[in-house]
């Protein structure tokens, strides 16, 4: 009780501290809101424009251009797609056809689109795709999920875009010309140039999924915007925008005078962190999910970050010396409201144990003098009545004496050895297994051997007990109990599950309270005082331990931690 009692104390303390401390705290942040309320609506407006210009004039991903003068060139002359075939829907060939034959009714030319593709040896070879200008065409779409016009050295071959290498693929230069008056095979004065391409990704394919793709770098000035000057007066600002993977799509400078690096972008990204320092500037980052972009907004305001700063700071002092002061009253005051408690335990214990020692005597001359009677007289049922009531009532003195020992001083009498465990439990169970079997119950048990603990044998074994009887009495007709034993953690758990329909799962805290009975009409039908489980709480504090209960599918679970 005097653990309840400084625990008391500690929660009394506690309580009157949080209360302190939300008081100061929301009087000091409604200033704080107050203060800050005007900055940031201005912020909020400012970054809802950034976020704006970012979504309306970001990047398409769902597909790609690529000059084909920016590609590099193999020995044959072939353009190279530094770009996954296997992630590509369609690619559209931008080009020009001419004829210097004025007379031709038409002319055409072609090429191809290589691939390479590995057989089950390891080798390379490579298919392609064709494709095909006619007089007056200025686009030539080649689709990549056809499988069906894969060529291989002129001829078909069957194979889909899944098998083909994923590092890149080529557009060939253009291989053949013809026209309605040509003379000979390939006539040079057919002419095909294809200037760029246009890359259409396959559904829920980003384009900067893609290894090599290289993200927009821009800034405000090279963009035709409104309002920027106001943002620009009185923010700075940049913007980030990415795929749904975290793909660079955009990098925006904004009002910045250096230019952000592609490295950079990333790695504040994948940091995701709320505030990015830039040249001793903090940015507070805010991210918005589009359908399939991730806008990183990055914005600062210098005048209002520095006054919420310093009224922050002054915040902080004011109230923490406030708190110190309400603290140190509270912890003297805590000690004068919990000294009458503490005075009222007192007299209780001492008139528990007094009055159980008082007891003792005539409650031990009744039974001894109604043996002598019975002896004498023979039984009856009055003189019956009178042996049951005052076995009871010696029952009664005997686990108040107890609660009295483990709760007080002489709970330091207890000797500590190193014992097993298991044993005990084992021991405990097969006592019991007689009485539940008596009540047409089951006993079950799952003990792990060879546990051992430091504590008292005698008191475990009378812990074992309490649970089990206090299982037997309260558990459904023809009820299974279990009675587990196992170590985890350095530590060994002792649960005992208690089947019980009639239980209502509010009785759950008090179970542990002195003199407390789930059964509330008290009625002689289930013998018991509601101390066992008050007694079975003093014996696992005693060994440092934690006791539990839960009630979960009609099942009462008491569980014990020991050390």
């Amino acid at each position: 009780m005097y653990k309840e009692i400084r625990h008391l104390r500690k929660k009394f303390f506690v309580l009157s501290a949080l209360i302190s401390f939300i008081v100061i705290f929301v009087m000091l942040t409604i200033l704080n809101l107050l203060m800050k309320a005007s900055y940031q609506n201005e912020l909020k407006t400012a970054k809802d424009m950034v976020n704006q210009i970012a979504f309306s004039n970001a990047p398409d991903i769902d597909s790609e251009v690529i000059s084909l003068k920016d590609m590099q060139i193999n020995d044959n002359g072939d353009h190279i797609v530094l770009r996954n075939p296997r992630l590509i829907k369609n690619v559209t060939l931008n080009g020009q056809i001419s004829c210097s034959d004025e007379n031709a009714d038409w002319f055409c030319a072609g090429g191809g689109i290589y691939f390479e593709l590995f057989d089950n040896s390891g080798n390379m070879k490579f298919i392609h795709k064709e494709y095909k200008f006619n007089r007056g065409n200025t686009q030539m779409m080649i689709d990549f999920t056809d499988d069906s016009n894969f060529l291989c050295e002129g001829k078909p071959v069957k194979t889909d875009i899944s098998e083909v290498s994923d590092s890149c693929f080529y557009i060939s230069t253009v291989w053949w010309t013809g026209s309605s008056n040509m003379e000979e095979e390939n006539p040079e004065n057919v002419k095909l140039t294809i200037d760029s391409i246009e890359i259409e990704y396959r559904e829920n394919i980003s384009a900067a999924s893609s290894e090599n793709y290289k993200a927009l770098n821009r800034d405000f000035n090279k963009m035709n915007l409104k309002g920027i000057s106001q943002i620009a007066n009185n923010f700075s600002c940049f913007y980030i925008v990415t795929d749904s993977e975290n793909n660079l799509v955009e990098i925006n400078n904004g009002n910045l005078s250096e230019t952000i690096s592609q490295e950079y972008a990333k790695s504040i990204i994948e940091d995701n962190d709320t505030v990015v320092k830039i040249d001793n500037t903090r940015y507070k980052h805010f991210a918005t999910d589009t359908d399939k972009l991730k806008i990183h907004v990055f914005i600062y305001n210098t005048q209002a970050e520095k006054s919420s700063n310093m009224l922050l700071l002054m915040s902080i002092l004011s109230g923490s010396t406030v708190f110190v002061l309400v603290l140190i009253l509270i912890y003297f005051v805590s000690g004068k409201a919990i000294k009458p408690v503490s005075e009222s335990y007192e007299k209780q214990k001492e008139f528990i144990s007094n009055a159980s020692h008082e007891l003792k005597m005539p409650i031990t001359v009744i039974s001894a003098t109604t043996e002598l009677i019975e002896k004498k007289n023979g039984t009856d049922r009055l003189l019956n009545c009178i042996q049951v009531q005052s076995q009871k009532m010696s029952r009664l003195v005997n686990e108040m004496l107890e609660l009295t020992r483990l709760s007080g001083s002489d709970k330091q009498s207890v000797i500590f050895n190193t014992f097993d465990i298991s044993r005990t439990v084992q021991n405990a169970v097969l006592y019991f297994e007689s009485v539940a079997f008596e009540e047409n119950k089951q006993l079950l048990s799952d003990i792990q051997e060879n546990l051992c603990i430091k504590g008292s044998q005698n008191k475990i074994d009378e812990l074992v007990g309490i649970l089990l009887d206090n299982a037997i009495k309260y558990s459904d007709e023809q009820a299974q109990i279990k009675i587990s034993l196992y170590s985890k953690n350095d530590a060994v758990i002792l649960t005992c599950d208690n089947p019980c329909e009639n239980f209502s799962k509010d009785d759950i805290p008090y179970l542990f309270d002195r003199f407390y009975r789930a059964d509330k009409s008290h009625s002689g039908e289930k013998e018991g005082f509601g101390l066992g489980l008050s007694i079975a709480k003093e014996i696992v504090s005693l060994h440092g331990g934690t006791i539990n209960a839960d009630y979960k599918n009609n099942v009462v679970i008491f569980n014990i931690k020991l050390p």
